[in-house]
């Protein structure tokens, strides 16, 4: 097919045309003055073949004339969105901070009847000042927006229901309002915040104890060593002895302490559930008293778990007495053992409970309950809602700490005017273990042992009263208040040492430091750390030195005395053996 001016004036008069299209739309949004303008000149560099060329030139004119038109211009009329339909929550707000509009998503979120705009102040709160001002300064630029967590207020409505309102403003004095559930987000707040509490409290607690400990030891100490030089008919034995029960009573206490800390000594072994509560049953008995009824049900027979004996025995007693004094009228505390096989992991309250095999023992009674404002406290030392005198408020703090501490949960569910439900889970022991033999209990050396200990403590009243204890047993005592001061003593070579007597935490030089480089010089020789932690605190390290025992303060003249002799003696046995070997 053949045109007039061949191809390349086809191509040519294409071009045009488009470039004529585009030009006309140009002309129609210009000024009609300027677009009249314009169009004859388009018209005329088309007759003259000039029109790429008038495009080129004219073409960006138009174009930037177009740009200051559209400056100047009224804005297009906004169009309406319907927002009804969107599947993210929505709110439009006004200047003064009301609820203009809610979509569908909104309404279902926050719980609007339809056609419903409520106050925006009976919606939402706990932004420390009312929630209209904060829309009204966004509203009228005075604030930059952004998001903040209120609670969702409302008749009948959970109130730990959380939103997250983010503002953005849409001029005209309207605010547009993004809602997104942060229900569980708040929650996963508060539980970590309650971990850290809790965490915070029993450093406190533990540090507390240490440094009671150190003086129970030194008041203990002396009065043991009073009353040696007083007979139970003299008139200062009497006061003597109160002095000693005062002082046993606030070992108790700071025991409590250790236990809520996770700081405590535990000896942990293979238990039987059915045994140790049928055991322990007994004594349950006769704390409940006539007007509360013990049943204990054994849902799985034979369940095991790792605890120590004694201290699962306080939770069981501790959880008993807090049952009883909540059933001053009487009635049931019913204590329920099973097996519970989590397949996935379990999150609950402020924990996630890993999957696994665990045993459960649930501890209910029928007393007056406990209030929801108080269930997140219960846990804490001190905290208790009994009048004065009638508790320490340690005893469900210990419970947990044990619990904590023996690799287990403790999970509370209450019920006011119903009961309450405490709820043990520790991992179950899947196989029964062979049974070992009790070993037969080690006779403490009680003659007279000769020796020369260094004795290692930065507290005086402590070091005082543990030098005399031993000296009375007929040992040689050498003093030092540090680390480095031991082993300044130990630079004498020809000084005997039969046995090293420190203090975990020291100033300068720690004891299994200190310990650690004596015993380069002098191996073999035998150890005994005691501090006011536990065996098993972070700072209780001497796993790490060799031939070595732990002793926990408070101890007694008796504790102190018989374990240096027994140590010193079979020390003096190995050494012995050793030399009728060779």
């Amino acid at each position: 097919m053949a045109f007039s001016g061949g191809q390349t004036g086809w191509r040519r008069r294409c071009m045009a045309l488009v470039l004529l299209c585009l030009l006309v739309l140009l002309v129609l949004a210009a000024p009609a003055e300027r677009g009249l303008t314009l169009l004859l000149m388009a018209l005329g560099a088309m007759a003259s073949g000039g029109l790429v060329y008038a495009l080129r030139t004219k073409g960006v004119q138009a174009a930037r004339s177009l740009r200051r038109w559209s400056r100047r211009a009224p804005a297009p009329p906004r169009r309406v969105i319907d927002f009804d339909s969107l599947p993210v929550p929505l709110l439009r707000l006004d200047d003064e901070g009301g609820l203009v509009a809610a979509n569908a998503a909104a309404r279902r979120m926050i719980g609007l009847r339809d056609g419903a705009l409520p106050p925006v102040h009976e919606l939402f709160e706990d932004l420390g000042r009312p929630v209209a001002d904060w829309i009204a300064e966004v509203a009228g630029g005075r604030h930059p927006g952004g998001a903040e967590v209120l609670r969702l207020r409302g008749a009948g409505r959970d109130p730990d229901s959380f939103v997250q309102l983010a503002l953005e403003p849409l001029g005209e004095g309207e605010v547009l309002g993004v809602l997104q559930d942060a229900t569980a987000m708040k929650r996963l707040e508060v539980q970590f915040t309650q971990s850290q509490k809790m965490q915070a409290i029993g450093q406190l607690a533990g540090g507390v104890a240490h440094d009671f400990n150190n003086l129970l030891t030194a008041i203990n100490g002396h009065c043991e060593l009073l009353l040696m030089r007083h007979a139970p008919g003299d008139l200062d034995h009497a006061d003597l002895d109160q002095i000693q029960q005062n002082a046993r009573r606030a070992a108790a206490l700071v025991r409590q302490l250790l236990a809520f800390s996770r700081k405590q000594t535990l000896v942990p072994e293979r238990i039987d559930l059915t045994e140790v509560l049928g055991e322990v049953s007994h004594l349950l008995n006769r704390l409940l008293g006539g007007s509360v009824t013990l049943d204990l049900h054994h849902v799985a027979v034979g369940v095991a778990i790792r605890a120590d004996r004694q201290q699962f025995e306080q939770v069981v007693t501790n959880l008993a007495v807090n049952a009883r004094d909540a059933m001053p009228l009487g009635g049931v505390l019913r204590i329920t053992t099973d097996v519970a096989d989590l397949a996935a992991p379990m999150p609950r309250d402020s924990v996630t409970v890993p999957a696994g095999r665990y045993a459960t023992i649930r501890i209910r009674d029928t007393g007056t309950g406990i209030a929801a404002e108080h269930l997140d406290k219960i846990f804490e030392p001190f905290f208790t809602t009994k009048r004065a005198g009638e508790g320490t408020g340690l005893g469900l703090s210990t419970v947990y700490g044990i619990v904590k501490q023996s690799g287990g949960y403790v999970f509370v569910e209450s019920v006011p005017g119903e009961g309450t439900e405490f709820q043990l889970w520790f991992p179950a022991l899947r196989e029964e273990a062979p049974r070992a033999k009790p070993a037969p209990a080690r006779s403490r050396a009680r003659a007279p042992v000769e020796g020369v200990v260094l004795l290692v403590e930065d507290e005086a009243p402590v070091r005082a009263f543990a030098a005399r204890a031993l000296r009375l047993r007929g040992l040689t005592v050498l003093e030092a208040g540090s680390g480095e001061e031991a082993l300044a003593v130990l630079e004498n070579a020809g000084l005997c040492v039969d046995l090293l007597l420190s203090d975990l935490v020291l100033p300068g030089l720690d004891g299994p430091s200190w310990v650690g480089q004596a015993l380069r010089k002098r191996p073999g020789l035998p150890v005994v750390f005691m501090s006011g932690y536990a065996a098993d605190s972070p700072s209780a390290s001497q796993g790490k030195v060799p031939n070595s025992v732990f002793l926990a303060k408070p101890f007694t003249l008796a504790d102190l005395g018989d374990l240096v002799s027994e140590r010193i003696a079979g020390g003096k046995a190995q050494i012995s053996e050793a030399l009728s070997v060779s």
